[in-house]
């Protein structure tokens, strides 16, 4: 997609060049605006870690490498933190607009000289599940990707347990409708009470062809509707790709591979719309890039990593299309 077409957006568009000279960024990389926090009701939520360790592992999708991931609790107000232990000194990086260092395929951060890839199921199941704070430690350049759904995740933090802690959850709050792409393909967000996601995409296979999903996400419809979509490609692209270096680790047990007839998986598909749906599972993931929970309406439409990543920092730079609320 040419340059030019990606820079459509905004109703708060002309305040963009001017948003960091007067922000000064937080932890999460989002820039502050003094007197934006409300401190809400003595009954507000309050962030959450989890409690126990936990351990995942598996291949990475793309570079086919073995890889261990830990998930481990992290205090009050540090955010998501990735590590790489397999290179000295463990260097990491915070979840964070300025952290992404590529969207080619997956979202990946990347810090000085390092890269962690496949990011966006994982901090998907983080947000789904309302973790705020945590420590994810790996010791490769990309997370195992499981069954191709963000379950691995899921199953890995129903074990861990969650905890509250003694900070409030501070939520960053669209106040102005702002947008990134173009009428064909873009990445939306508005106001709205609560978070909510609509997802739509299109594509000329007939088994996919067009198909939307609207969801007001909280844990228990994230692990319900989104959690288990599993990610899925074309039998046609697969040597091209390995010829990219990409999808080295894909395989029928963690990917939804489709030929000119249809889903060639032995079980078929989780739901009639899995393909939406995992689309709105990278959705999520990509929006938590901004460290913090979201309440807005965020509106996806055949939209992937880069145009969702071109969203995420026109909301992190744009002054006066958000502000944080303790709720």
């Amino acid at each position: 997609m040419a340059v030019q077409r990606l820079a459509m957006t905004a109703l708060c568009w002309r305040s963009i060049l001017r948003a960091h000279q007067k922000q000064t960024p937080d932890a999460s990389g989002i820039a502050r605006r003094p007197g934006f926090v409300a401190e809400g009701s003595p009954a507000m939520k309050k962030q959450k870690s989890i409690v126990n360790v936990v351990t995942v592992t598996g291949v990475g999708v793309h570079s086919g490498e073995h890889v261990t991931l830990r998930i481990k609790p992290a205090p009050a107000n540090s955010g998501i933190r990735f590590v790489r232990v397999d290179l000295p000194g463990t260097p990491g990086i915070l979840t964070s607009p300025e952290a992404v260092h590529s969207t080619a395929q997956a979202t990946v951060l990347g810090g000085d000289g390092f890269i962690i890839a496949m990011t966006e199921h994982c901090l998907a199941a983080l947000a789904g599940f309302e973790i705020d704070n945590a420590v994810v430690e790996v010791d490769g350049a990309e997370l195992p990707i499981g069954d191709g759904s963000a379950q691995v995740y899921m199953d890995a933090l129903e074990q861990a347990g969650s905890e509250e802690q003694d900070a409030a959850r501070e939520y960053i709050v669209i106040t102005e409708r702002v947008v990134f792409g173009d009428e064909e393909t873009f990445a939306a967000i508005e106001p709205y009470q609560g978070f909510r996601i609509s997802c739509s995409i299109a594509f000329s296979h007939r088994r996919i062809g067009e198909q939307s999903l609207v969801l007001d996400v909280n844990p228990q419809s994230f692990k319900r509707e989104i959690g288990p979509a599993r990610t899925f490609g074309f039998l046609k692209d697969r040597e091209r790709a390995k010829a990219l270096g990409l999808g080295l680790g894909a395989a029928l047990e963690n990917t939804v591979v489709l030929d000119d007839a249809g889903v060639l998986n032995a079980g078929g598909l989780r739901y009639p719309d899995e393909f939406v749906r995992h689309k709105m599972l990278d959705a999520l993931g990509d929006l938590a890039v901004l460290g913090k929970p979201v309440r807005g309406h965020l509106e996806a439409r055949r939209s992937g990593h880069e145009v969702m990543q071109g969203l995420v920092k026109i909301i992190a730079a744009t002054e006066g299309c958000y502000r944080y609320e303790k709720l």
